[in-house]
């Protein structure tokens, strides 16, 4: 699914159709190829996926703080995550990332936009120059802030065919977890603008790809893991200066900023 160019692509589908394991299974990939350039390139900085879906304890021995490392709030996408970064100990953008953004709706909610801050929507249009990839999923595809959506690169549709029953506490667990899931790639501006969900299957490229179910893919993440609702808490802080600095009410010389606040 995912290709080495830097770009954004999203997973789309509906509940239980397989996306986050689809991301899971995208996340191991990305470990092994980390790992394979590390060997072949040791002189290069090394590349992070950069999650706020918890991978399997397992997972989490072998790559938190090497090459996983999580976010629980979308503000935490401002910075770079490293401890150790080579750019400095400075605050400075995520770069040389690979992004991993589950049920990225609940963030970036399609009737909130003008609440998604400059340095968010920068993020997605700078991409390639900070050396990143996104890779984010969702449920409905309109639910999605538009200027996300204005920014994909690649849209793929899954869909659990057949399969073994959904987990839960009040029920045994299945004896064997399979499954089949298809995957189809669609044009990002057929999605933006055909709304009839028909015309939108006949348009789509090419033949679907067959994904079958592994378990482990299953025990790579969290499946009990909830992402928090869309809740802005966070009021950001804005100065702004009259472009005469001896002007008596917001010179600098003079006077005081106007001070705006608006919600994160």
């Amino acid at each position: 699914m995912l290709r080495k160019k830097l770009a954004i692509y999203l997973i789309y589908g509906k509940k239980g159709s397989g996306k986050s394991l689809c991301q899971a299974r995208e996340a191991l990939k990305l470990f092994k190829q980390y790992k394979k350039a590390e060997k072949r390139y040791p002189e290069l900085p090394k590349r992070i996926y950069y999650s706020n879906m918890k991978m399997s304890e397992e997972i989490e021995k072998q790559e938190y703080g090497k090459h996983l490392y999580y976010w629980n709030n979308a503000e935490q996408l401002k910075n770079c995550p490293r401890t150790d970064c080579w750019k400095g100990n400075e605050p400075h953008p995520v770069h040389d990332t690979d992004i991993g953004h589950d049920e990225i709706g609940k963030d970036l909610p399609a009737g909130k936009y003008a609440e998604t801050p400059a340095w968010f929507k920068q993020m997605f249009s700078h991409l390639r120059k900070r050396g990143n990839r996104y890779l984010a999923n969702t449920q409905v595809y309109e639910d999605i802030d538009i200027a996300f959506r204005r920014q994909i690169d690649y849209a793929f549709k899954i869909e659990k065919i057949m399969g073994s029953g959904d987990l839960t506490a009040t029920e045994p667990a299945p004896y064997f977890i399979w499954g089949i899931i298809t995957i189809r790639e669609f044009d990002p501006v057929l999605l933006e603008w055909e709304r009839d969900p028909d015309k939108r299957e006949i348009k789509g490229k090419g033949l679907p790809d067959f994904l079958f179910i592994q378990k482990k893919f299953v025990e790579a993440y969290n499946t009990a893991d909830e992402i928090p609702p869309y809740k802005p808490n966070t009021l950001e802080h804005m100065e702004y200066w009259c472009e005469n600095p001896n002007c008596p009410i917001h010179g600098k010389n003079t006077g005081k900023p106007k001070i705006e606040h608006r919600k994160i």
